[in-house]
């Protein structure tokens, strides 16, 4: 899939594009289907809340077949690196389930800050891509963005944010917020399962809590471009992937391939 023109000049005017439907109800079931065995794994990869249940599974491009898969379909793979103008790999990539009831609300930050942070990503050349695993609607905390707030400079961008740690607290004071909010609104991003959304890493963002009885997963691939690589490498791997290593896209229909049954 190649974006248009316009598409591109939305992206960088905006720091988001979003495409409902771009996955099919079958390729959706799969990947439904798949999310058992994610989170049955016993590992660190999986964050628990406290009552045990798991709350984020990182690293599925890593660990599920389908979902690494589903990491280089060409539909996905080829609009990150029309954006980024080169090659990328996944940086991250995890589930948030945002557990019924109790799902957690984010509060309003810029990805691309803990990166720098935690990472030494040099640069905000990197695409997060969020795939809806289920309808997200104003119910159960849908994304929330500030449009045209990725556009201001690095330096400013970077001092928005306290140096705290996690999502819980709140990260970007609220005077900025509503500088930023004023000058271009808030959007809500809901929107059907198999909706996909490219967003720019410094894109102000949040999500409420889910106050309905089922799950609201969202599927994030974190892609970064080859050229911007971490300085160094303090977190775990499943929070920095040692394989920057350049992804070859895959067929649109290798998802379904792959399981016939589903199809």
């Amino acid at each position: 899939m190649q974006l248009e023109d316009d598409q591109l000049a939305a992206y960088r005017r905006d720091g988001y594009l979003c495409f409902p439907n771009m996955l099919s109800t079958a390729e959706i079931a799969l990947l439904q289907e798949e999310l058992p065995r994610l989170l049955a794994q016993d590992g660190p990869q999986v964050r628990r809340d406290e009552s045990d249940k798991p709350r984020i599974v990182y690293a599925p491009h890593l660990t599920s077949e389908p979902y690494r898969t589903l990491s280089r379909l060409r539909r996905l793979l080829e609009p990150v690196e029309q954006i980024l103008g080169e090659a990328a790999y996944v940086y991250q990539s995890r589930v948030n389930l945002k557990l019924p009831f109790l799902g957690d609300a984010w509060s309003w930050h810029q990805d691309f800050s803990a990166w720098h942070r935690g990472d030494g990503l040099p640069l905000p050349r990197a695409v997060m891509t969020a795939v809806f695993l289920e309808d997200c609607t104003p119910a159960n905390g849908p994304l929330l963005v500030v449009p045209g707030s990725q556009r201001d400079g690095l330096d400013e961008i970077l001092a928005r944010e306290k140096p705290v740690e996690g999502y819980k607290a709140e990260r970007i004071p609220v005077e900025v917020l509503q500088e930023c909010a004023e000058q271009s609104g808030i959007r809500d991003l809901s929107a059907p399962a198999g909706t996909v959304a490219f967003i720019h890493p410094t894109l102000l963002h949040s999500s409420g809590p889910n106050l309905t009885p089922w799950s609201r997963p969202i599927f994030y691939l974190l892609y970064n471009a080859v050229s911007n690589l971490p300085q160094w490498s303090k977190r775990a791997w499943f929070m920095n992937n040692p394989d920057t290593s350049a992804l070859a896209a895959v067929d649109d229909d290798a998802l379904l391939r792959a399981a016939p049954a589903v199809a």
